[in-house]
């Protein structure tokens, strides 16, 4: 088991630290010794257990399903649980006591599953759920206006991108974008971003242009819808 003893924070805010309890090989010593920094993996556990709001919202998704397939909760909730591990390489998820991040993972896998079978959400659910980054991710790649739901919605950008600029061939990432219906993104565009944000509460909500939403973006086909964003 390795240990971190010490640390001092960085100017890019990540942090330097001290670790114990390293296998080294030979030649990483070499390498050390002549001056040279090696590529590490760190993992860090996450010692925050589950919050009651992410089992509510485990469940309810799972409801939810249930309501549509017929499928019940807990045999819903024992496969999501079961494909994560698979995904992962993780050992016998519990809801008891696992950590906050596995559980926000699977809120998001069965998030994602909802959307690409096109599961109606109860209007409780989507409640408990307002401003999940993963809820607005699946709605913005399943073009769902993330305010009202209507399908087949605009990807809006945050920011204006600029006149001039050809969105098919451009490079999208460093912008920030959401699904918004044809009214709603009308809307940012007649109040500004500024107001538009402040009366829907999405202040925090807009999401990062990935690799995925990049070739929506440009009107490229995009892979079959999963769990993973890249």
């Amino acid at each position: 088991m390795q240990h971190i003893t010490r640390y001092q924070r960085d100017n890019d805010g990540t942090y330097s630290v001290v670790a114990t309890g390293v296998e080294l090989e030979q030649s990483h010593i070499d390498l050390l010794e002549n001056g040279y920094s090696l590529i590490a993996e760190v993992e860090v556990p996450d010692n925050k257990k589950l919050s009651i709001e992410q089992r509510k919202k485990i469940f309810a998704l799972c409801r939810d399903i249930e309501l549509h397939w017929g499928e019940p909760v807990e045999s819903l909730r024992k496969r999501f649980q079961a494909e994560l591990e698979i995904m992962n390489g993780y050992e016998e998820i519990s809801l008891r006591d696992c950590s906050m991040r596995v559980a926000s993972e699977l809120i998001e896998l069965i998030i994602a599953f909802m959307f690409h079978h096109q599961i109606p959400m109860r209007v409780e659910t989507s409640k408990l759920l307002s401003g999940d980054k993963a809820m607005l991710y699946w709605a913005t790649v399943n073009r769902n206006c993330v305010l009202c739901g209507k399908s087949n919605a605009d990807l809006a950008h945050h920011y204006a991108i600029g006149r001039g600029a050809n969105r098919k061939k451009m490079q999208h990432y460093g912008y920030e974008v959401l699904c918004l219906c044809r009214e709603h993104h009308q809307s940012q565009h007649d109040m500004g971003v500024e107001t538009f944000d402040k009366l829907y509460h999405l202040e925090n909500s807009w999401i990062p242009v990935d690799e995925r939403l990049n070739k929506m973006l440009k009107g490229e086909k995009v892979n079959e819808i999963s769990n993973d964003k890249t």
